[in-house]
């Protein structure tokens, strides 16, 4: 496989273009068997070939171009993938994307892959890609989050050996986040599996409701949800074909279809919080923190 120059002339110069993989209804998709051969042992866990996909758009209601923005010299999506290849778990990094703008600038720095622009979700454009792949496992990267700690992914990874889908999370820390609606709290089970993600703050603490919210944090270990995900690939392809689900539609989280199907959904708790990108407003907080991080 090879990545820049070479590899766009390869498809310039070709009658298909940036398409030639093009998407196939996922019904049409044969499952690959998962007796994927190790190769150099990158991106194996317990006999598992896994690989990490960052669905990325350019329509963006909020930031249009979010991915090519470019953040202290680098765009956006670039940093992305740069933080994911650092993933000791990850056997190949690819962006699944269906702009070719995107797909000229990811093509750089790894395999791009064009899709379907009609996803409704990233879960749907990654299963998409997913379908092509040899491998048998998958995690998904948010295309917005430069800063994204390799070893949060390789933890989200390392949870595919017990579980059939994974996530992550964090205690909740600042106040600020404690009811808002954009901070996606999670509770979960004495084994660490989900029970429950809702925009509200769960559980409702019933002794300590009238106390502020400072204190409320202190009494119990709020967790906020961070949003990468793990999947076997059986379980994504088969979660897509799902229909959506009550509390999905209620929510606005897909994670609630898998639950709502029964697919369990094991919980890792990092102590890395997410930073995303979200408004141009974004690009300066995000740049200020790489500095900070570079000083330190």
């Amino acid at each position: 496989m090879f990545y820049g120059k070479r590899r766009r002339e390869t498809w310039r110069n070709s009658t298909l273009g940036p398409n030639c993989c093009r998407a196939l209804p996922l019904a049409q998709i044969q499952l690959v068997n998962s007796s994927v051969q190790s190769g150099n042992g990158l991106g194996i866990r317990g006999g598992v070939k896994i690989i990490g996909i960052i669905p990325a758009r350019y329509s963006s209601t909020r930031f249009p171009g979010k991915p090519l923005a470019r953040i202290a010299g680098k765009t956006l999506i670039q940093r992305v993938i740069e933080r994911c290849q650092q993933a000791k778990s990850l056997a190949e990094v690819i962006v699944a994307t269906d702009d070719t703008r995107i797909w000229e600038v990811a093509q750089e720095f790894c395999r791009a892959e064009m899709t379907a622009g009609s996803h409704p979700s990233g879960s749907d454009r990654i299963a998409e890609v997913a379908g092509r792949c040899a491998a048998d496992a998958f995690v998904n990267v948010q295309g917005d989050e430069p800063l994204i700690d390799p070893a949060v992914i390789d933890a989200v990874a390392r949870a595919l050996e017990r579980d059939e889908m994974s996530t992550a999370a964090t205690a909740i820390k600042d106040p600020a986040q404690y009811d808002n609606p954009n901070v996606v709290k999670v509770v979960v089970n004495a084994a660490g599996r989900a029970l429950y993600f809702s925009r509200r703050t769960i559980p409702y603490l019933r002794e300590a409701a009238n106390r502020s919210v400072d204190e409320q944090l202190a009494a119990f270990p709020f967790l906020k949800h961070l949003g990468i995900y793990g999947y076997r690939r059986q379980t994504l392809l088969r979660l897509v074909r799902l229909p959506v689900s009550p509390l999905e539609t209620a929510e606005k989280l897909e994670q609630l279809r898998a639950l709502e199907n029964g697919i369990a959904i094991a919980v890792v708790t990092v102590e890395h919080d997410s930073v995303g990108v979200d408004v141009p407003a974004d690009v300066a907080r995000v740049e200020r923190l790489l500095r900070s991080q570079e000083r330190g």
